[in-house]
């Protein structure tokens, strides 16, 4: 299996400049992820992940979606249409960024929480266990410090988690976090030492994910955070007719640019 995937690799690479030498995207491979834990509480299930490469990346980025969590990844499956996730994936072609970053997108197995009004799923311990077993891979598949970007209801993940590797003494695992449109519900809590990008859009219209709570999540982390804390407002895009909790502005549509070099510019900050 090792070798095949290699093989695999070895041949999306070679395709990844055309014979004018500019850089062309590779395609994406799902790969399951194992856990690294056992439990009660905890499903066995491995975790499909969507791995894109940069070039000569320097980081990489594990996406955690909002909604339910689960994105409905299968095996063999090369890429993901989905406006958000191509926004995420802009990270990885120098063509429209830096390039230099690798992204990762995490699904669920099953939804978390669904039809319920708090997603309290994303505070259990097969959640927690499942992010950290996908952090630890790509920690070791790739050798390179590793960020997490939790978007909407991602937003609790991604806080739940960051308080989940306090009380471990695990916070060397990650590299720094990027809370994206996140529920107004999302706080962390010292002590803190960690590059924290807050991404939030200033028309979010959603009604889980104030622009008010935002800033003031801001405020409070750049208050008790050793490292860099900084809020950047997305401005560009556009509304839908549609659920604006799923659609618009706070799922950036039509600020796929500007939320890409968002994150890039930050990311690129700390990896040169």
């Amino acid at each position: 299996m090792k070798f095949l995937y290699r093989l695999r690799l070895a041949k999306f690479c070679l395709l990844a400049f055309t014979w004018t030498g500019a850089f062309v995207p590779v395609q994406a491979e799902v790969i399951a992820v194992e856990q690294v834990d056992k439990g009660f509480f905890i499903n066995a299930a491995p975790t499909l992940t969507m791995y894109w490469q940069g070039q000569d990346a320097k980081a990489v980025l594990i996406f955690i979606p909002g909604g339910e969590g689960y994105i409905g990844l299968k095996p063999g499956q090369t890429d993901h249409r989905y406006q958000f996730h191509q926004m995420l994936k802009r990270l990885t072609n120098p063509a429209l960024t830096s390039g230099k970053f690798d992204v990762v997108l995490l699904d669920s197995p099953a939804e978390l929480s669904p039809r319920q009004p708090y997603p309290t799923a994303r505070a259990g311990s097969d959640h927690m266990v499942r992010i950290e077993s996908v952090v630890r891979f790509y920690k070791e598949k790739t050798g390179l410090p590793v960020w997490l970007l939790g978007h909407s209801n991602g937003g609790i993940s991604l806080t739940e988690f960051v308080q989940y590797l306090q009380k471990a003494d695990k916070m060397s695992l990650v590299a720094g976090i990027i809370p994206s449109g996140a529920r107004s519900e999302t706080y962390f809590k010292p002590p803190l030492n960690l590059p924290v990008l807050v991404l939030h859009h200033q028309q979010d219209g959603c009604s889980h994910t104030l622009t008010k709570a935002a800033a003031d999540n801001f405020s409070q982390v750049k208050a008790f955070n050793k490292a860099s804390t900084e809020l950047v407002w997305l401005t560009s895009g556009e509304a839908e007719p549609k659920d604006s909790c799923r659609s618009g502005f706070h799922m950036y549509h039509g600020a796929s640019e500007e939320a890409a070099k968002a994150i890039d510019t930050y990311m690129s900050k700390f990896h040169n």
